[in-house]
Formats: structure tokens, C-alpha cells, sequence
């Protein structure tokens, strides 16, 4: 729960359950696909998060080491922070499927992307149907590059 009002849903996060084989299956499908992106030089330095070497850590540090390095010099320095909101809970699906597709991802590996942003409820041992989900993120599998 996020906030103390209880009564509120938009208070609650959703719970994703996810076996063991589940959670070894996205960890080889990640990896493959990390490394089609790396063999084929799809991910550009400033990607911290999913490069090799690269950490949430590495691009402040980056960052710090170049505006200092600027007023070593005696340049001007100006920032802009910005700050998303929740930005990855607004990412489309479609437009994700369609990005994960122009690197070269296709076939089972897509459709099985596809498949993973589906959800559905369970409560006291009923199951409600299988639904597409239109926007959030695969937490484990495409936001959790910081290793």
C-alpha cells in the first residue's frame, strides 16, 4: 500500500506472482536479447542501465565528472531536472512491442513479450480471464537493468 487511506484503490499496487521457471525463463530470454543488442551495437553509451559496465550508478557519476570537469575550465554550466512521475507506469504496450521489434526482435521471442503483458486477477481461488494490459511495466524483465 502507497498511502495510509485504505479505502482508496489507487492506494494499492498491484502483486505480480511469478514461479520460479518463470523468473529463470526471463532471466535467459533477457540475457539473449541483451546480447543481440550488444553484438549488433544497438545500445548507445548513454544507456547506462543496459550496457555492459553501465550501472543507475554510472551515468551520475558521468554526468558529475563533466560538470566538473566544465567549471575546472571555467565554463558555464546550466541543468535541467526533470522529473517523471510514475513515468514507467504510463509506458504503452504498443509502443513497447513496437520499439522491441526494430532492434530485430520478432518471432517467439516477441510474441512471448506480447504474452507477458497480459494479466489477470485471482482472488479466493477464482480466476478471472486472461486481458491485455495497455500501459505499465514488466518490472522485472525491462525496467531492472540496474544491477
Amino acid at each position: 500500500m502507497k498511502k495510509c487511506n485504505r479505502q482508496r484503490v489507487e492506494n494499492y499496487r498491484p502483486l505480480s506472482l511469478t514461479s520460479l521457471l518463470g523468473k529463470v525463463c526471463e532471466t535467459v530470454i533477457r540475457d539473449a536479447i541483451l546480447d543481440h543488442l550488444d553484438r549488433h551495437q544497438l545500445i548507445v553509451d548513454s544507456q547506462h542501465g543496459f550496457g555492459k559496465g553501465g550501472s543507475c550508478l554510472s551515468n551520475p557519476l558521468q554526468f558529475l565528472d563533466a560538470v566538473t570537469g566544465s567549471l575546472d575550465r571555467n565554463h558555464c554550466i546550466d541543468v535541467v531536472y526533470l522529473d517523471f512521475a510514475k513515468a514507467f507506469d504510463k509506458v504503452p504496450h504498443v509502443r513497447l512491442l513496437d520499439k522491441v521489434s526494430k532492434p530485430g526482435i520478432a518471432g517467439k521471442v516477441w510474441s512471448w513479450i506480447k504474452e507477458w503483458l497480459k494479466q489477470r486477477v485471482y482472488i479466493s481461488g477464482h480466476c478471472s480471464s486472461w486481458v491485455p494490459v495497455t500501459s505499465g511495466v514488466l518490472v522485472r524483465f525491462w525496467a531492472h537493468y540496474c544491477f
